[in-house]
């Protein structure tokens, strides 16, 4: 036993640290190569168990036959001519809220329909036959009237200067 152990350290002895290196180096790769195929091979399991999942779930009669989709026309129609709001069931709270309001959800809702801010340009031709598509005029609008709007006092030059120094003052002040 002596004898293999002095063997082995001589053995161990001839090689240089570089020799040593490149075996560590070497082991660690082959092991890092059998962890990459052990998780394939889980990932394999895993994938074989969700198919027959998929084959159980489609070969049961439980499963629905899928219904034939409405055309997006009929959809779009249906939107527009049936459509409602649900009713909103208020809380004891939200219903005081909505008493002592400035103004109420429902006279909200009740503008919103009456008055329209979107004006579309009249003149604007898409290049498509079976869409409709229009071109949107934010700039000018001949239903309402403009607002006249007061105008805004700027700050003279003066004030900003000693403003400007304050901030930079401040911001010494807490860089310390």
């Amino acid at each position: 036993m002596e004898r293999i152990v002095l063997t082995l350290g001589g053995l161990l002895s001839s090689f240089s640290w570089s020799d040593l290196f490149f075996f560590v180096v070497t082991l660690l790769l082959l092991l890092l190569l059998v962890y990459i195929v052990y998780l394939i091979k889980i990932d394999e399991e895993a994938l074989d168990e969700r198919e027959n999942l998929l084959e159980e779930f489609i070969e049961t009669p439980t499963a629905q036959p899928v219904a034939k989709e409405k055309p997006l026309s009929k959809i779009i129609d249906e939107l527009e001519t049936d459509y409602s709001p649900k009713p909103i069931d208020l809380s004891d709270y939200e219903k005081e809220m909505e008493d002592t309001a400035i103004i109420s959800y429902d006279e909200l809702v009740k503008r919103a329909s009456m008055a329209t801010n979107i004006y579309y340009d009249d003149n604007y031709e898409s290049g498509f036959d079976d869409i409709v598509v229009q071109k949107v005029n934010n700039k000018e609008s001949n239903t309402q009237e403009m607002v006249n709007l007061p105008k805004a006092i700027m700050m003279s030059y003066e004030n900003e200067e000693a403003f400007l120094s304050a901030l930079k003052v401040l911001q010494n002040n807490l860089v310390r």
